[in-house]
């Protein structure tokens, strides 16, 4: 039905990944639709050991494992047999019939990874057929044309950017920059937000006149702790209900924020 693109066009800490994670498993906890969450960060354990223990998965050569994720999706690609339930088949469900993942490829050079991107959208196109909504979790770049050809595929891109002045002014040129996704519906995050800073999400907004709403994911170190501990589902599930006031309980709320603006974005009826 849509395709929902998280990216950074400048590497560093705007915690991109978090923000996907964060939204990709609320929309399928809070709302009755399939989605699918790609990684298409070449070499990325990040997304898989979110939803699994890192040694587990290692134990279980998922990283490897030629049945499984990216890694089987490019050997389709390359023998032409890749169709649209071949892409359920090796994806890993981690909510049952609402969210399945697509771990990453592994990638010995610079020429396979951007093979890799290369093919991304092929195999969201594929994926849009049987979900819902897919979420891709993108490189930080705006110097590749692979990854501009996965942005102007996008339905809505989601635009996380970091809450440090000397960078932000340049990544939002960069930003209005690209010509191909000039007219995208856009969703800005503010990630690894600090309230407490004196360049809070107002301040921001009036000194850059970004568009109107702008959103914030708070940083959590319990949620980063979720993630790194494999048990992202379990933090949220523990969570949902927070009061605003609790340290969970705001960043529950401000995740579930962008969940609903992209619903309202997409149009999105259960």
């Amino acid at each position: 039905m849509a395709k929902i693109v998280f990216w950074s066009p400048e590497e560093g800490a705007s915690g991109c990944t978090h923000v996907a994670i964060a939204v990709s498993s609320l929309m399928g906890i809070t709302h009755k639709t399939s989605s699918l969450l790609i990684d298409a960060n070449s070499n990325s354990k990040k997304i898989a050991s979110s939803y699994t223990l890192y040694d587990d998965l290692v134990n279980a050569n998922s990283f490897n494992d030629s049945n499984l994720g990216m890694n089987a999706i490019m050997r389709l690609i390359k023998s032409n047999k890749l169709s649209p339930d071949i892409i359920q088949n090796y994806s890993k469900p981690v909510l049952k019939g609402r969210l399945d993942i697509l771990y990453s490829a592994v990638a010995n050079t610079t020429t396979e990874a951007r093979e890799n991107l290369l093919s991304m959208p092929l195999i969201s196109k594929n994926a849009d057929e049987v979900y819902d909504l897919v979420f891709i979790d993108l490189p930080k770049t705006t110097t590749d044309d692979s990854a501009i050809r996965v942005l102007t595929q996008a339905d809505v891109i989601v635009c996380v950017v970091p809450q440090e002045i000397e960078k932000l002014n340049n990544i939002l040129k960069k930003i209005d920059g690209i010509a191909e996704i000039k007219d995208k519906t856009k969703i800005f995050v503010l990630g690894n937000y600090e309230a407490g800073s004196k360049y809070n999400v107002f301040n921001v907004k009036l000194k850059y006149k970004l568009p109107d709403p702008l959103y914030v994911l708070p940083h959590n170190y319990m949620f980063a702790d979720a993630c790194n501990d494999g048990n992202v589902l379990d933090f949220l599930y523990k969570n949902i209900n927070a009061l605003p006031k609790d340290y969970n309980g705001e960043f529950i709320i401000r995740a579930t924020e962008i969940v609903e603006e992209i619903v309202k974005k997409l149009k999105i009826k259960e």
